[in-house]
């Protein structure tokens, strides 16, 4: 029969980001969205694939709101599916992960707490297993898992494998996460591999179905911040053919504004200026300011130097204001040995000259003043007046 499911991860509940209660709620929030969107959307099922809390052991306020949004979907009939993830898995064999409770209170099926590991119905086949914290680790337990439960996709049904993990192949995994499970890890036979860990939308063909991670609800990172937040509805209508992937969209995000700018070239007093200037621009009610200061301060003058708390008060409508120094600190490069040739004098100035001229001047304009900077010293220091006058209007030209 034609059914429809959602899915979602990656919802942190509880994270508390920069310390400040209000990130707490954020999360809180967007969570209480999706509910709200899932309901109007009525769909079957609701599959969680992962980090459904920030923490293994999230405080009574995180819980009591998990267990009220949870119920909320149970009492709109809709089936929850979920496995656990890097952050809320089980930190030890003895504790045990909190989607237990959550199980053994009707609220969730938690797929690794299942006799087979798998929930079906006339419609659909999903099975699930745990997260695990490296390949290693993977590599070590996956086997006996599987062997336990092993999976049995239907060939009259949908069948829905849920995972959390970034897989060890780019095609599938953005390059700056760390793989924790691997392609060959995930067992043949589904038309539907959901996702988690990844936190921006990705929809790939895999295998002879497709692979989905549907991102996060709010930003754990700024580097997030302009992946749109959301999750995905899936309409199954036949089994011979692709389901209908539907992008809903959360609003009630944060929102963040992220800036980075190159000072290069600009004195200590004209970095605090400009960057006081740029961040007064970007300042808004409520918003998460991020400013990156990039490039190469003058020289002899410190990153600590900065007066980033003077830069971050010209901030006053936001909620929070994050000044990242990546300043590079140019000092001259000190001779092991005394100079005991000019030559040698001359290839230590040379390197010094060229990082100054290449940050404000790039490519063969930089090496070219470099250059003439060097071949000033000659005649500088014999006085030649007249060579060294030639030589600067030859470089002007």
């Amino acid at each position: 029969m034609p059914f429809s499911f959602v899915h979602l991860a990656d919802t942190h509940l509880g994270y508390m980001q920069y310390n400040l209660p209000e990130r707490r709620e954020d999360f809180s929030r967007v969570f209480i969205e999706a509910v709200d969107k899932t309901i109007e959307l009525k769909p079957s099922l609701t599959l969680i694939s992962g980090d459904i809390f920030d923490s293994p052991r999230p405080s009574n306020v995180t819980l009591a709101t998990a267990v009220r949004e949870l119920r909320r979907l149970k009492d709109a009939g809709i089936k929850v599916l979920a496995v656990d993830g890097s952050h809320d898995m089980e930190p030890n064999v003895m504790t045990g992960t909190v989607l237990v409770p959550l199980h053994n209170a009707g609220l969730i099926s938690y797929l690794p707490r299942m006799e087979q590991g798998c929930w079906e119905d006339d419609s659909c086949y999903v099975y699930g297993f745990q997260s695990f914290r490296s390949l290693r680790e993977a590599d070590e337990k996956l086997p006996s898992y599987l062997e336990a439960k092993p999976p049995k996709p239907k060939p009259d049904k949908f069948n829905i494998f849920m995972f959390h993990g970034a897989m060890d192949d780019p095609e599938y995994t953005p390059i700056y996460f760390k793989p924790d499970i691997r392609t060959t890890h995930m067992p043949e036979g589904f038309q539907y591999y959901a996702g988690g860990h990844v936190h921006q939308p990705l929809v790939r063909h895999f295998k002879h179905g497709m692979l989905v991670y549907p991102g996060c609800l709010e930003t754990t990172a700024y580097t997030e911040s302009e992946v749109e937040k959301g999750f995905y509805h899936v309409t199954v209508k036949r089994l011979d053919a692709p389901p209908l992937m539907r992008r809903i969209r959360v609003e009630k995000a944060r929102v963040f504004r992220v800036e980075e700018r190159n000072f290069s070239g600009k004195p200590l007093d004209r970095i605090t200026e400009e960057s006081s200037t740029l961040l007064r621009s970007l300042d808004a009610d409520g918003a998460i300011l991020i400013l990156i200061l990039r490039g190469m301060l003058p020289p002899g003058v410190k990153r600590s130097q900065v007066d980033v708390p003077k830069i971050r008060t010209t901030a006053s409508r936001a909620l929070h204001t994050i000044i990242i120094n990546q300043m590079t600190e140019l000092t001259m490069p000190e001779a092991v040995q005394p100079v005991k040739e000019a030559r040698e004098l001359k290839t230590v100035a040379y390197n010094y000259f060229s990082k100054v001229f290449e940050q404000k001047y790039p490519g063969e304009l930089g090496e070219r003043l470099a250059r003439v900077a060097i071949e000033l010293l000659d005649p500088l220091l014999s006085g030649e007046e007249g060579r060294v006058k030639s030589m600067l209007e030859e470089a002007v030209k």
